[in-house]
């Protein structure tokens, strides 16, 4: 078994397919999802779609809950925070066009479902898979950092603190190409090119890591243009 990870989608359907075919997984492969799936791109409703049809195909396939979905599941509930009352007039507009809807209340069940069982991280002995980060500077990061940190800002680490056991990846903070390659070699791994930017060639990338190799795969973004 290989273990891959995937950073932000952001509605990029082809993006995302092209960049599944170039790692070419095979079936017990597992792959950790970073969050952003829906919003800016053209397609949520699609990567939402493959990701819930490839688990049901029997695919190893991880995903947690990114800032955006966190967004869209508040909606949902009505258990609002600071950012998720203006979703719908913003990012959300983009998502909900793509499902043919103009609420979120008007979601199939199926993909409503599936988002509010996102979990906010998901670990393994040697790495922790979270959105946007951890207050390594806690006694317990993964237990006490609290929910919203993990889906809107970046890892904290002091410099008094020894090394944390396990390496965090995540995604959410865009970063250059030589930047997301330089922290493979560091506690905190950044993978979020800003795929939906479609800056070439410093950024405009979805990428994928070979967690077992520490291989980085870098594809393009093909879809249609983003919004902001």
């Amino acid at each position: 078994m290989t273990r891959y990870v995937i950073g932000d989608i952001h509605g990029g359907l082809q993006t995302f397919l092209a960049l599944i075919r170039k790692i070419n997984p095979k079936h017990d492969d597992r792959i950790y999802l970073l969050g952003d799936y829906i919003d800016r791109g053209p397609d949520s409703k699609g990567v939402l779609e493959t990701i819930i049809s490839m688990q049901e195909a029997g695919c190893d396939i991880r995903p947690i809950r990114g800032n955006h979905e966190d967004m869209l599941i508040r909606n949902l509930s009505g258990d609002h925070d600071l950012y998720s009352w203006a979703w719908v007039e913003n990012w959300g507009q983009k998502t909900l066009f793509s499902f043919g809807v103009k609420r979120p209340e008007d979601l199939p069940v199926r993909y409503r479902k599936f988002l509010a069982g996102l979990p906010y991280y998901l670990e393994e002995e040697d790495f922790i898979f979270v959105h946007a980060g951890l207050n390594l500077g806690l006694d317990d990061p993964v237990r006490d950092t609290p929910a919203e940190q993990m889906v809107w800002e970046r890892s904290y680490i002091p410099e008094s603190r020894p090394a944390f056991m396990q390496r965090v990846v995540c995604g959410h903070r865009v970063c250059t190409l030589d930047a997301a390659r330089q922290s493979l070699h560091e506690q905190v791994l950044q993978i979020d090119n800003g795929a939906f930017t479609n800056q070439q060639p410093e950024h405009g990338n979805l990428l994928a890591l070979n967690l077992d190799t520490m291989q980085l795969f870098v594809q393009p973004w093909i879809d249609r243009k983003a919004v902001w």
